[in-house]
């Protein structure tokens, strides 16, 4: 009995030997391996967590100069300041009317100085008006930080004949200055440009010049020399009249 017991063990452990690399080989068969595709999701997902943030660090840098930017174009204007514009120095403002030649090859300038601006105008208009006629006329544009204008009163005229605008005529002007938010732009505020109509001026048209020769005469000289010889006249009369009184009294 116990050779018998004796002679199976070694076919039992055999036998348990064969069936444990069995199930060693079983279990290698079923292992599913580790799809890659998973991990390229995940290196995929990754990615894009990565370039939405390179998007997002993208869009607040292009946000950024753009941010800044504004800031720079908002300018804030301090409390208390006095209100923008010019003064006119060439002519003066305070002065009386200057006159200038409708002639060719006659320029005129008109001069001044930007005063109390915070916010510089994107350009200026310069205008002269009429009140008589009830026209404006648009002697140039010039921009916003010009100092001064030169124009010609001929070739404005030159112009309008061309196009049938209105022309530049003998009369007096006042002078308008405004900027690009036209004459209603701005009362009396502060930093800004206020537009200027302190200046009047006037235009002539020169006659052309006529010897005594060719027939000039003076109207008024001549009015004038009636004048005095009927003067004359006057005080010889009245001066013989005074002697011829006096010669009397005394006769008497």
């Amino acid at each position: 009995m116990a050779s018998s017991r004796a002679s199976r063990a070694p076919r039992t452990a055999a036998l348990l030997l064969s069936l444990l690399v069995s199930l060693l080989a079983l279990v290698s068969a079923q292992r599913v391996p580790t799809p890659i595709t998973t991990s390229a999701a995940a290196n995929n997902g990754n990615n894009n967590g990565g370039n939405g943030n390179t998007a997002s660090a993208a869009q607040s840098s292009s946000a950024a100069p753009a941010a800044s930017s504004a800031a720079s174009s908002s300018i804030s204007i301090p409390q208390g300041a006095a209100a923008g514009g010019l003064t006119v120095t060439d002519p003066a403002q305070t002065a009386d009317a200057s006159y200038y030649k409708i002639a060719q090859g006659v320029a005129v300038t008109f001069g001044w100085n930007l005063t109390s601006l915070v916010i510089t105008p994107t350009s200026l208009t310069v205008a002269a008006v009429n009140s008589a006629q009830s026209n404006t006329v648009t002697l140039g544009v010039v921009p916003g930080s010009a100092t001064a204008i030169t124009w010609s009163p001929w070739e404005i005229n030159e112009a309008a004949a061309r196009s049938g605008g209105v022309a530049l005529a003998q009369a007096t002007y006042r002078l308008q200055i405004y900027d690009e938010r036209g004459l209603g732009g701005a009362t009396n505020q502060a930093g800004i440009f206020n537009p200027n109509e302190k200046v009047q001026f006037a235009l002539y048209i020169p006659q052309p010049y006529t010897s005594l020769a060719d027939g000039w005469v003076c109207a008024s000289c001549n009015a004038a020399a009636s004048a005095r010889a009927g003067s004359a006249t006057s005080l010889s009369l009245a001066l013989a009249g005074l002697v011829g009184a006096l010669l009397l009294g005394g006769w008497a």
